[in-house]
């Protein structure tokens, strides 16, 4: 009788049949799993169930073998009174005096184990005997036995049979693998703790070098089994899943640049740029630039490859505008050529990026596109794409906050004067709403009028200053664990030369008390709190006393800056003028 016939009319009676109790592990000779033990079962366990419910036209469409597995699958899965007879009788008629099939019994097995929904491993494992009864080298009967012990947590019993597995099938890939995700199950969190604390858990380092080195030497064996094997990029991939340290980082790169090109998968490309990422904190200067330029020439590979693979795209994307900020304010003709690099490239992987519509894009990735944008002189297409990015309902307060400043950076570059300061008055409006407000919005905002105010002349020029000065005097109240450098800040803007404070009503004068009052009653200065307490007092000592002759006003700031300075010059003005013992 035709095999799919067969499968289907057992399949009809597994629907009408009663169900039946569990099933337990009867006693063998060999050790046998825990039965208790919930099954574990994958979502590629879970969909193959999902398609063996599908009507006989499917399982039509696929040879005997799989017609019939798929038979014992749906029986299996409905408990039904003595079904291993059935299921027996299926696996006997697909063997013949000419062959044998060690795949029927082996399918069983798995269906008795994943889809009985009691985890049978009494059947499964007479089953699998079976199949390797009948062909002792089929490798697929000891790498499902192996799961079995592994699910039962018998380590020794499960490596012994995945080791059988792979001297059965030498050439087969996949035993490796599946021994390798034996040997690496719950590193990922060993490696998370041996990272953690600078590798104070000295154990765990260990355990994740001992079972990383497992994996290459099953790798290994691979590669000796059959030259082909792929050995440079899996090593690599461990070192970039288990790596502790920088030289492993180097030691991956390394792996990755001696592998076959054509065994390296969009992932592998993405893997090789996170290592190269993460020396970036090993080094300094020119090492830098070269590491990023690695870093450009790997995306630009994979890309040729895998012109539309999202994580290569952001990737690039994100390390190329990191790239540029990196160079963006250095002097000299070798870092404009970084520049130009680094920010063209940037944006071309920006424009291909958004060009996939590719639904893993997200907030950051905009952001990244907008900024790439006004780097290449693009201001006001980078201003409609962050101002796009900010009307999305998910968009969180740090990304507008960046999207905000950067919208009011590109205005300033425009020479937009009006709508930067709008746009910097609605940041801070926003912001300071939302809780995230911080002290450099109010420095950049100053910053921005003071480049303004050199572009102006005459009124216009003074106003803006006074406008800079006012920001910064927003900025210490609103913040006053900071306030005596804005009040500092806002002082040196009054003593521009555009500014003099006789003419302006002193408007120096005003700041620079602020911050002395702030700091008079501190009794050591240090770092910038020196620069800032010595520049005041000087200002208003000279303010008072040369200018004004305004001598009792004068007073304590020549005492204080003596305090400060030790100068003799002032001594004998407090010794004669104040008739104080110095």
């Amino acid at each position: 009788m035709n095999m799919r016939k067969i499968a289907i009319g057992l399949l009809a009676f597994a629907l009408v049949a009663p169900s039946i109790a569990s099933v337990s592990l009867k006693d063998k000779k060999e050790k046998k799993p825990k039965t208790e033990k919930k099954a574990k079962v994958d979502n590629k366990t879970k969909a193959n169930k999902a398609s063996s419910s599908n009507s006989p036209r499917k399982v039509q469409t696929i040879n005997d073998v799989e017609a019939a597995i798929l038979g014992i699958e749906k029986i299996v899965s409905h408990t039904l009174v003595e079904v291993e007879p059935i299921v027996q009788q299926i696996c006997e008629s697909q063997q013949t005096k000419k062959s044998v099939c060690p795949r029927i019994y082996v399918g069983a097995a798995n269906a008795f184990w994943l889809k009985s929904g009691v985890s049978d491993t009494t059947y499964a494992l007479k089953y699998i005997d079976k199949a390797i009864e009948l062909d002792p080298h089929y490798s697929p009967a000891y790498m499902l036995k192996g799961d079995i012990y592994k699910w039962a947590d018998d380590t020794t019993l499960a490596v012994n049979y995945y080791k059988k597995a792979i001297e059965m099938a030498p050439n087969d890939f996949r035993t490796y693998h599946k021994y390798i995700m034996f040997i690496g199950s719950g590193l990922d969190k060993v490696t998370a703790r041996a990272i953690a604390n600078d590798g104070a858990d000295k154990e765990a380092v260990e355990e994740v070098r001992r079972r990383r080195a497992e994996m290459e030497a099953v790798y290994k064996a691979a590669k000796d089994a059959n030259p082909t094997y792929p050995y440079n990029r899996d090593c690599a991939r461990l070192y970039d899943k288990y790596g502790l340290s920088s030289n492993d980082c180097i030691k991956g790169i390394q792996l990755y640049d001696e592998a076959q090109e054509d065994s390296l998968e969009a992932g592998d490309y993405s893997s090789k740029i996170r290592m190269l990422y993460a020396l970036l904190g090993t080094v300094n200067g020119n090492k830098k630039l070269e590491i990023y330029t690695r870093m450009r020439n790997t995306c630009d590979s994979g890309l040729v490859r895998f012109p539309t693979d999202y994580y290569i795209l952001a990737s690039g994307l994100n390390n190329m505008t990191a790239a540029y900020d990196l160079v963006k304010r250095q002097k000299g003709e070798g870092f404009v050529e970084y520049k130009n690099k680094f920010s063209t490239k940037a944006l071309e992987y920006g424009e291909r990026l958004m060009a996939t519509k590719d639904t893993l894009i997200n907030n950051d990735d905009i952001y990244r596109y907008g900024i790439a944008l006004m780097n290449r002189y693009k201001q006001q297409q980078g201003v409609d794409v962050l101002q796009e990015l900010m009307a999305r309902p998910n968009i969180d307060d740090k990304t507008v906050s960046k999207a905000m400043n950067a919208i009011c950076e590109a205005y300033r570059d425009l020479g937009e004067y009006e709508k930067a300061e709008n746009a910097y008055e609605e940041l801070i409006k926003t912001l300071d709403a939302k809780g995230s407000l911080q002290v450099a919005h109010y420095t950049d905002y100053a910053s921005m009028l003071k480049l303004q105010a050199e572009e102006s002349f005459g009124q216009q020029m003074i106003d803006t200053y006074m406008k800079a000065c006012k920001v910064y005097e927003r900025g210490a109240e609103r913040f006053p664990e900071y306030a005596p450098y804005l009040y500092y800040y806002a002082m040196q803007v009054c003593m521009n030369d555009a500014l003099d404070p006789y003419k302006t009503l002193e408007l120096a004068i005003k700041p620079a008390k602020k911050a002395y009052d702030l700091l008079k009653n501190k009794e050591r200065y240090e770092g910038d709190e020196d620069v800032i307490m010595n520049n005041v007092c000087w200002c208003l000592l000279d303010y008072y006393f040369n200018k004004k002759k305004d001598y009792p006003a004068a007073k304590q700031y020549v005492l204080k800056y003596y305090q400060l300075t030790k100068g003799e010059s002032f001594a004998k003005i407090l010794r004669n003028r104040y008739k104080m013992k110095i």
